[in-house]
């Protein structure tokens, strides 16, 4: 407590008379700096010093410059939030963001590997950075046996990739007929394969899918332009078309009449008239003569016409290549050339050419011109 005491000071009251300048602010002048010359008198509060103005200016400028040679200004970072780098991007990181640009993850790098890594201690230590081009995966076909119970969007869910690459890598017409052991090939990154036309050129191929050169290039790692007709190529992030992949899924073909009785299958069977065994080219269904007969599918009426075997008869060429017959007709409600939609009236059904009574008879051929089961298409 006394030393407390002593080293408290008594401070004079000042005069009540005398004015108090409750602020101090830089309208007041509260420090004044005046130069040799002009030394007065100043009643006024604060404090005064005089001010050398060339030599103090000299003095501080030296001051700074030894501070910068001390502080090494070359050691100054940028705080991250403020940080740049230079817009620099290497060929993988380029072709990196344009499989990210096409949703295909799968060929991003594997991981990102941070440039420090935590040692016993758990400080932080620097590791040299990785190059990305041996982070991208390499394109491979994986084999799979098919087990009982398995379904192609099982299959596709299974290696990550969609329905469509499954259905295409393996040419299946039919989703619904796998069977049991059938060895399927699964690509390791979501696409589909792509035969070689003539006429085919690589820049074609990448506009037709909407895929960058490049990925075409490093997937299937062609050096050059020169491809050959016949050749597959793998064509990543592409999807099959709407129609085919429908189609092989059994969800596309709508039945051309009302009524879906089937009097007659494909395939073989005893001939109505002679009871010689021969191949029936497609089904028959039950329809009165005059029951409107409808496209199957969207297409352009290719053939009208009227022979001995099919009678008065319509096919249809679809967009996909595919052609459906409409035979035994009694009349048509189209011409030649036309357009029609799916479900759209085409004629109408009856007993014409080699036919034992009304029916419809219905053909599907593929865009090989090959005979398929209608009903492994029709809904």
């Amino acid at each position: 407590m006394g030393v407390i005491i002593e080293k408290q000071c008594v401070s004079k009251r000042r005069n009540k008379s005398k004015p108090i300048n409750k602020s101090a602010g830089f309208n007041s002048r509260f420090i004044h700096s005046r130069s040799k010359k002009t030394v007065k008198k100043d009643n006024r509060p604060g404090f005064t010093f005089n001010v050398p103005i060339l030599p103090v200016l000299a003095v501080a400028a030296s001051a700074f410059v030894i501070a910068l040679a001390l502080f090494n200004w070359e050691n100054i970072s940028l705080p991250d939030s403020i940080a740049f780098s230079p817009g620099l991007e290497t060929e993988a990181e380029h072709h990196t963001m344009q499989y990210a640009a096409m949703g295909v993850t799968n060929l991003l790098p594997t991981a990102v590997v941070e440039n420090t890594t935590e040692n016993r201690a758990g400080n932080s230590v620097e590791t040299p950075p990785e190059d990305p081009k041996n982070d991208l995966i390499t394109f491979e076909w994986q084999q799979y046996r098919v087990r009982k119970g398995d379904a192609v969007s099982s299959i596709a869910q299974r290696f990550g990739v969609s329905v469509g690459a499954v259905i295409a890598s393996n040419d299946i017409r039919n989703a619904r007929t796998l069977r049991e052991g059938q060895t399927l090939r699964i690509p390791n990154i979501d696409g589909i394969p792509h035969q070689v036309k003539s006429g085919d050129s690589l820049s074609k191929i990448a506009a037709s899918y909407n895929v960058p050169l490049e990925v075409i290039l490093d997937v299937n790692d062609i050096k050059s332009d020169n491809i050959r007709q016949g050749e597959t190529l793998f064509i990543p992030g592409a999807r099959m078309n709407d129609i085919d992949l429908r189609m092989s899924l059994g969800e596309l073909f709508m039945y051309p009449v009302a009524s879906k009785y089937v009097t007659s299958r494909y395939g073989m069977r005893k001939d109505p008239k002679s009871g010689v065994l021969a191949f029936h080219t497609g089904i028959d269904l039950r329809a009165d003569t005059g029951t409107t007969v409808m496209a199957a599918l969207d297409g352009t009426i290719s053939v009208i016409g009227e022979n001995w075997l099919y009678g008065k008869h319509i096919i249809i060429t679809h967009d996909n290549g595919y052609k459906t017959l409409y035979a035994h007709l009694n009349s048509y409600s189209v011409r030649q050339g036309d357009r029609v939609a799916r479900g759209r009236k085409i004629g109408e059904s009856g007993n014409t050419g080699y036919s034992t009574g009304p029916h419809l008879h219905f053909s599907i051929y593929d865009k090989n011109n090959r005979l398929v089961n209608p009903l492994e298409l029709l809904r």
